[in-house]
């Protein structure tokens, strides 16, 4: 048996990561489709924790790895369903933060249970999935280093 050089292992981590992110989104569409949203749509709920502090117009770019005129197009499909608003930021009014209203809430709760229910990531055990995330968090943390 060959063993694979790190670069080739790295490449079938990623296309394992890519595989399970679009088998998810498959199982995910019914919800999906039911909920009204995209997976575009769907990742900018995701981000949207209702537990931090809203996120202004250029972080949620951030979050969501995009440019901010798409950040910007997409709060406005979830503003128009009723789901978020922008408001304000209290410590730059030119500025506009973003923030889920109680439906975007409810709407943001059903997603993420389907998401979780639905993973293919819930087939593994909880020690596999315990170990995944912390090789996971291993890995981000070293990418995060200078």
């Amino acid at each position: 048996m060959v063993t694979p050089t790190p670069e080739e292992r790295t490449r079938e981590l990623l296309i394992a990561f890519r595989a399970v992110i679009g088998a998810s989104q498959t199982q995910l569409r019914e919800t999906l489709d039911r909920l009204g949203l995209t997976v575009p749509l769907a990742d900018a709920l995701w981000v949207l924790d209702p537990a931090l502090p809203a996120p202004s117009m250029k972080t949620l770019a951030g979050l969501l790895h995009c440019d901010p005129s798409s950040a910007t197009f997409l709060v406005t499909r979830l503003e128009l369903q009723g789901l978020t608003e922008r408001v304000p930021d209290l410590a730059d009014r030119r500025s506009k933060t973003v923030e889920l209203t109680d439906k975007g809430a409810l709407v943001r709760g059903e997603l993420i249970e389907a998401m979780v229910e639905q993973s293919p990531l819930a087939a593994l055990s909880a020690e596999d999935q315990d170990t995944a995330l912390r090789l996971l968090r291993k890995a981000l943390a070293r990418a995060e280093r200078p």
